[in-house]
């Protein structure tokens, strides 16, 4: 008789599905997920590799107050990648995916070893296992080459290569730490808050030594500098990105021209987001461990990092993306204390685990969604243009450039592609060129004149007109690029 299937449960069967998972969302989850994943980091490389004028990046960069690091990774991929006769930005883009996967997924391995062999035995362990590797979101954003995903996986390693070393610790083990500390902290100024609580903890909690602070400040230290000599090479002048950050920021308050948020924002916008009520359970271990486990590392490090975006006026919850790994940890302590302090059982309790078994049915569902949706369907347009036409070719739009989003995306655009406004969409015969494209949205009334020509791209498969129940389709925004030849 053949054994019932059961979830993978040992640790090589767990690695190897989030391997997998990483592997396929950094294949499919193409394009970003936020605009300045694009437009502060791909952009700012696109104009040091000479694709993108100056006058048309980001207000940040003029201020010069992002750091330069991950466009500088961009730059020396592209340079490596040329050298082997690959210049296609979009292969670049899934090898950065696949490098932000494998540095996530290093973070993950980093912080279960830390705090795994302190679970109790039985469904926690596997809870955690599974929490730590498989969490649907926490896999969607690890593919990001966004500065949210860099900078929370660094200091995840940083934390916990401190303790996984307790044993064995040397003063370059504090150094190491420093470092990598450090480098989150280049990746993303907003670790600078992580880092100081994690500090604060180690003086007042641990009462770590002089001496080993010391060297965790050296190795800090030194990550800055390097991040200093970064944005030498690349604004081309000397600056300090992060005191201009904070001053254009927080001293001149532009930050809040992005909009301002009341203080509970972040509860319901998480509660949103985690998908309900499971989310519950995330926002409510965040609460246990603040408020029951007051000299736990983990209060002192992500509480002051909390606090500080609940006061500030403009609020995003990606600003708290570098804390998802964190999550599974926050989860299986804040289970430990209601059972093993308020006496409450969970583990042992049918309905929890049955809710335990809806969320995991549910987490892989979503999982599965996300598998087949990329992070920016109009990245696929660009794509398609880009393979389709390496030769000159005038591409014309209608009402919408769909190459112009914040602002104007040069990083996915060949140097053969032009770009024009349509004078006259409503009469074809006033595109002068033999072969030319045309994009224009499925609502717009102008497609009925190109519906007869070659369709290069459509948002959705062609599979899709069979359903095209009440014209629905017409109505929709879809893009469509069409080959045009007189």
């Amino acid at each position: 008789m053949k054994k019932p299937f059961t979830f993978p449960e040992k640790p090589w069967q767990i690695y190897l599905l989030s391997a997998s998972a990483l592997l396929i969302l950094a294949y499919s989850s193409i394009g970003y997920y936020h605009p300045d994943e694009h437009f502060q980091i791909l952009e700012f490389a696109a104009w040091k590799l000479n694709l993108t004028p100056p006058g048309e990046l980001a207000w940040e960069f003029h201020y010069q107050m992002r750091p330069a690091i991950q466009p500088a990774i961009v730059v020396a991929i592209h340079h490596i990648f040329a050298f082997f006769g690959c210049k296609n930005p979009f292969t670049i883009a899934f090898f950065l995916r696949i490098l932000s996967a494998c540095l996530s997924f290093f973070s993950m391995w980093m912080i279960y070893q830390t705090y795994s062999k302190g679970v109790k035995e039985g469904i926690l362990q596997k809870w955690f296992l599974s929490l730590s590797f498989l969490l649907w979101f926490a896999l969607y954003n690890d593919v990001r080459f966004s500065s949210e995903t860099w900078s929370g996986s660094i200091f995840i390693i940083g934390f916990s290569y401190l303790f996984l070393k307790i044993k064995q610790l040397r003063d370059q083990d504090y150094f190491i730490t420093g470092i990598l500390l450090g480098l989150s902290f280049v990746f993303r100024f907003q670790a600078g808050i992580l880092i100081a609580g994690f500090f604060l903890w180690l003086i007042f909690i641990k009462k770590e030594k002089i001496r080993y602070l010391s060297f965790i400040a050296s190795g800090i230290t030194v990550a800055i500098i390097m991040g200093i000599l970064i944005d030498r090479w690349f604004y081309g002048e000397w600056t300090l990105t992060a005191w201009n950050y904070f001053q254009q920021n927080i001293l001149e308050d532009k930050v809040s021209g992005f909009g301002i948020e009341p203080w509970w924002f972040y509860f319901e916008d998480v509660f949103i987001r985690a998908v309900p009520p499971f989310s519950l359970v995330f926002i409510i271990s965040f609460l246990v461990i603040m408020f029951f486990l007051r000299k736990d590392v983990l209060t002192w490090t992500l509480c002051p990092f909390l606090l500080l975006h609940f006061l500030i006026g403009h609020k995003e919850t990606r600003f708290f993306y570098p804390l998802i790994g964190f999550l599974p940890v926050l989860v299986i302590k804040a289970i430990e204390y209601v059972e093993d302090n308020m006496k409450i059982t969970l583990t042992g309790n049918r309905y929890f685990t049955g809710l335990a078994k809806l969320f995991w049915a549910g987490n892989i569902l979503l999982l599965l969604i996300v598998f087949f949706n990329p992070a920016d369907e109009q990245v696929n347009l660009y794509k398609e243009v880009y393979n389709q036409y390496p030769d000159p070719i005038t591409l014309y739009y209608t009402n919408e450039n769909p190459y112009h989003r914040a602002k104007e995306i040069h990083y996915y655009k060949s140097k053969n592609l032009f770009i024009k406004r349509a004078l006259s969409p409503e009469k074809p015969e006033v595109y002068t060129r033999k072969k030319y494209l045309v994009a224009i949205r499925g609502k717009d009334p102008e497609i009925e004149l190109f519906r007869d020509h070659k369709l290069v791209y459509s948002s959705y498969p062609e599979w899709i007109k069979e359903f095209n129940f009440n014209h629905w389709l017409d109505r929709t925004n879809i893009w469509y690029v069409y080959e045009v030849s007189n």
